[in-house]
């Protein structure tokens, strides 16, 4: 963990690292899914993003591209919903987190 914190600090767009306890974060993951539909398939595809309250974000005569957020396993349990219709790309953040209640990672000034 250490060796990673070195590495991303390195980075000019990093402007803070801090390792935050799990039971005091909120954590979520963003994914962009690019889904190969048709019209027979395409409301299958768009029923399966509304059970997982994703949003769909992109249209075109021959894809979709879902929007999802959430933990790690809704994201994954998502693609493997999806997988059967044909992912055409997909596009994970990773993790992102921001600790609970009035605590912040850097102040202002």
């Amino acid at each position: 963990l250490e060796q990673i914190e070195k590495q991303l600090a390195k980075l000019v767009e990093v402007v803070s690292i801090k390792h935050c306890d799990p039971a005091t974060t909120v954590v979520r993951e963003l994914a962009l899914i690019k889904v190969a539909t048709d019209a027979n398939t395409r409301h299958r595809v768009i029923e399966a993003a509304n059970i997982f309250r994703a949003r769909i974000v992109d249209i075109a005569v021959d894809s979709l591209v879902v929007e999802a957020t959430g933990s790690e396993d809704k994201i994954a349990a998502l693609i493997r919903l999806l997988a059967p219709f044909g992912i055409r790309e997909l596009v994970r953040t990773g993790l992102t987190a921001m600790e609970r209640g009035c605590e912040v990672l850097r102040k202002e000034g």
